[in-house]
């Protein structure tokens, strides 16, 4: 809130008190702005979410859009950097992004993927947006494009550095909740009978359970008495933790034996067939909508 003219909120549909408590934010403070809307999973893929984030950058005014998910922070050190950065790049019309760094914090606010880890953490994104019209959110709203399709990135040119980090605490929960969590994002991606053989084969993703949940050299630890090193907003949520990353290790068996083996493989040709059926079926519709 205190880099911003405007806070706008999109709050879709919930089943608990997240809209109730947005609206005691936006009494207290005037630059919230709520923007109410449905939450109707239809395509798979994650594609939900971008066409969420498009209805906030459609409500958005001012020269810039920052753009935060909401296990997102951006500590307060680095407030001054990014206007700074924006501000001298105000009149260059060819930059289109301000990419931050990340630092992904896992199985709780003390332990995080080293800058090295990057088999199953992204380690830069876009996150402040020109906002000109020509800029939008697509696929899981990881990343944007421009009204040509080009990706906005560094790599185009077409964006640049803030030299400064954004804290995400997506995976900073305690084994049950992440567990839960894992289990609805499925929804966002997956058909029905992929995530029931998922589920039946294994307690996680089964990509990564053996790599990220049993093994955590990849993970650099913080001083539990430093809650400086986060954002003031996320200090009070570090300092109630009562796990240590490590309960993750026991919190599931490892599923193990030939029977888990032929699991595996039944559950990856599954997997394979529905989504080549699927492509199938788009490029179909596709080419139908170009001779019409």
């Amino acid at each position: 809130l205190p880099i911003v003219d405007e806070f706008v909120v999109v709050a879709c549909e919930s089943a608990d008190s997240t809209i109730s408590e947005l609206e005691k934010l936006r009494q207290e403070n005037p630059k919230i702005r709520i923007i109410g809307s449905d939450w109707n999973v239809g395509k798979k893929s994650g594609s939900i979410l971008s066409e969420k984030t498009n209805i906030a950058i459609k409500n958005i005014t001012g020269d810039y859009g920052l753009y935060i998910q909401c296990d997102e922070g951006i500590h307060e050190k680095d407030y001054e950097k990014i206007l700074r950065v924006l501000e001298e790049n105000l009149g260059n019309k060819d930059i289109k992004g301000f990419v931050f760094d990340y630092i992904h914090f896992f199985g709780g606010y003390f332990s995080y993927a080293k800058k090295s880890e990057k088999r199953f953490f992204y380690d830069k994104e876009v996150r402040v947006i020109r906002n000109d019209g020509t800029v939008f959110s697509w696929g899981d709203a990881m990343g944007f494009k421009d009204i040509n399709g080009a990706k906005i990135n560094l790599e185009n040119k077409n964006a640049v550095s803030v030299g400064a980090d954004m804290f995400h605490y997506g995976r900073a929960k305690n084994p049950a909740a992440m567990y839960k969590k894992d289990r609805e994002m499925e929804k966002l991606y997956n058909f029905k009978i992929i995530n029931m053989l998922k589920n039946w084969v294994s307690n996680y993703d089964p990509r990564v359970d053996k790599d990220i949940y049993s093994d955590f050299g990849w993970l650099e630890r913080v001083d539990r008495n430093n809650l400086e090193f986060h954002p003031l907003t996320f200090r009070k949520l570090a300092a109630a933790q009562d796990w240590n990353v490590d309960d993750f290790k026991t919190f599931m068996e490892e599923k193990k034996g030939a029977g888990q083996f032929f699991k595996m493989i039944i559950y990856r040709l599954v997997k394979d067939a529905v989504n080549e059926t699927s492509g199938a079926v788009k490029k179909i519709k596709a080419f139908l909508n170009r001779i019409k």
